[in-house]
């Protein structure tokens, strides 16, 4: 591994349009809510800052690069810079005519439980083609690309990396879930798949692995243990060859072939949850950056879990993410 590993995340750039309520309104109802924020999102945008955010100041770094495309309005001027503040390279964010991607989220203020509406905008316009994947990715130096689906060509993505650049791990969260592109083959590309509850389900139903499940399982935890052991099967055997299944306040399971058997590793409590949006994404993010630093998928994960625990104490996805220091405080 070079001194410097890459982490590189190609996708979605959103504009954050969020509403505070007590109340999500039913159908034909109008319900008055009481706060209202803009806040930079997106997975790509969330993930790409979590991974920049999240490193050590000093020592090892990463370099963190972002691919996305923003739109010609003011929503895309300020998602940019965004990612500049935060020390994201953004050589490739692109910049298309129109619209940039925008997300309306609505919020229940005493359980922190969102609603989100996507309008894609740019994001529908991400299509690399032969020419850009090749300059994005020059050589193998890149040792994590981190991949979701909220851009046109995920699928096309997966299969381009490992056909020219098979030794970079590729770190996928299949969300928004999208069944068409859940087949085994792309699931046989993937380095580090990381889904919660529901995703796990989706892609065990789909592939038809729930039979990877006991019906002896007792509880929870050692349902989705099982299930992610089978998932680990079906994923990229070489590189890291690694399956996380976050539980929401309960935890993760984790699976890797770095270990001698599967992990659980519970949520660190909090007094009180503002918001969780962006909580997974900072996970994901968490666990890719102490991977490319060498780190063991324990620690990985510890990190991850302290840092999606602040995340969701502060409003905003982007905003919401904690720092390296404030992670190392709190483990």
């Amino acid at each position: 591994m070079s001194s410097n590993p890459t982490v590189t995340i190609i996708g979605s750039l959103n504009y954050d349009l969020v509403t505070f309520t007590k109340k999500v309104p039913d159908a034909g109802e109008t319900f008055q809510a009481h706060t209202f924020e803009t806040h930079m999102g997106g997975k790509g945008l969330n993930e790409a800052i979590a991974v920049s955010k999240l490193s050590p100041r000093h020592g090892q770094s990463i370099e963190t690069r972002m691919i996305g495309k923003i739109g010609t309005d003011p929503f895309g001027t300020q998602l940019k810079q965004c990612l500049v503040d935060n020390g994201v390279n953004v050589e490739h964010v692109g910049t298309v005519e129109g619209s940039s991607g925008v997300a309306v989220i609505l919020v229940e203020e005493d359980s922190g439980e969102n609603r989100i509406l996507i309008t894609p905008g740019s994001n529908g316009e991400l299509k690399p083609s032969e020419e850009e994947y090749e300059r994005y990715f020059p050589s193998d130096d890149d040792s994590f690309v981190v991949l979701q689906n909220e851009y046109p060509d995920t699928v096309k993505t997966v299969e381009w990396l490992k056909k020219n650049r098979a030794s970079v791990n590729i770190a996928y969260n299949p969300s928004p879930f999208k069944p068409e592109w859940i087949t085994g083959d792309l699931l046989s590309k993937i380095d580090l798949l990381i889904v919660n509850e529901g995703e796990a389900l989706d892609v065990a139903k789909h592939l038809g692995l729930l039979e990877a499940i006991p019906e002896s399982a007792e509880d929870e935890v050692e349902k989705f243990t099982a299930l992610a052991k089978s998932l680990k099967d079906s994923i990229n055997q070489d590189n890291v060859n690694t399956v996380i299944i976050t539980m929401g306040s309960k935890g993760c399971v984790y699976v890797s072939k770095s270990i001698n058997a599967p992990d659980f590793i519970k949520s660190k409590k909090v007094e009180k949850v503002i918001d969780t949006t962006g909580a997974g994404d900072t996970f994901f993010g968490g666990v890719v950056l102490n991977l490319a630093l060498g780190k063991d998928i324990k620690e990985a994960v510890q990190f991850a879990t302290t840092a999606s625990s602040l995340a969701i104490q502060k409003k905003g996805a982007a905003e919401g993410i904690p720092s390296y220091d404030d992670v190392i405080a709190n483990l």
